[in-house]
């Protein structure tokens, strides 16, 4: 069955959001980009206010943020006491997988999964298609599918769908994002559900993801995720 993760930037979020019934809070700043990092200081927080029931999750932005001159300053077990964390591929380069096992080996705060996010309008980000991420599926413990331009939704077409069904088959766990509206979420042709749903800013006032998160709208999209068909 699928699950509906909504993306928080503040403990008051998490708590609208749990209030809403999101089984997955995610925490990340929607003003920092699309897999927009939040800052250590609002993880803490947001851990201390989720019980341990629930499932955390914390965007890490993109892959090259964490090389080069301005190399966030993280502990290395600051990632401790989340499910899993997710990294995004915008502007990789060619050697994005090494980069990708190097940041893998420095978080490594033990039982956190790494899932990579797979941008559905690809070119625009200039990342690696997700065709071409199914090449190193063994690298990866998730893959959120998702869009670098979040003036658009997602175009899930059945070839998109198709990569996703192929890393359901290899055991990888798969969320998808993307502008999942209550109306996409009807309409998307499912081969087969993914885990995760994903969601921001059709979880805030307006449908705005820069306004607050609205329990309300959460509750709305956690109904619809739990009438999802299983398989």
């Amino acid at each position: 069955m699928a699950r509906l993760l909504v993306s928080v930037r503040s403990a008051e979020e998490a708590r609208s959001a749990l209030a809403g019934g999101a089984s997955i809070i995610d925490v990340k700043e929607p003003a920092n980009g699309p897999m927009g990092r939040a800052s250590i200081a609002t993880w803490a927080e947001v851990r201390r206010v989720v019980p341990a029931s629930v499932a955390l999750s914390a965007a890490l932005g993109e892959l090259n943020e964490w090389f080069g001159d301005a190399t966030p300053d993280v502990a290395p077990d600051a990632p401790r006491g989340f499910s899993f964390v997710k990294a995004a591929l915008a502007g990789a380069g060619p050697n994005w997988i090494e980069r990708w096992r190097a940041l893998r080996g420095r978080l490594g705060a033990p039982g956190v999964r790494w899932f990579v996010v797979a941008y559905a309008d690809w070119r625009a980000a200039e990342a690696p298609s997700p065709e071409t991420l199914l090449d190193f599926a063994d690298e990866f413990d998730g893959v959120l599918f998702d869009t670098w331009d979040k003036s658009r939704p997602a175009a899930w077409t059945r070839e998109l769908l198709g990569v996703v069904s192929e890393f359901q088959g290899r055991g990888v766990s798969t969320a998808m994002a993307g502008g999942l509206a209550e109306e996409r979420l009807r309409e998307i042709p499912w081969i087969r559900p993914p885990d995760v749903v994903a969601v921001r800013g059709a979880a805030c006032e307006g449908g705005d993801r820069r306004r607050a998160v609205d329990p309300a709208r959460v509750a709305e999209l956690a109904a619809i995720v739990r009438g999802l068909p299983a398989d």
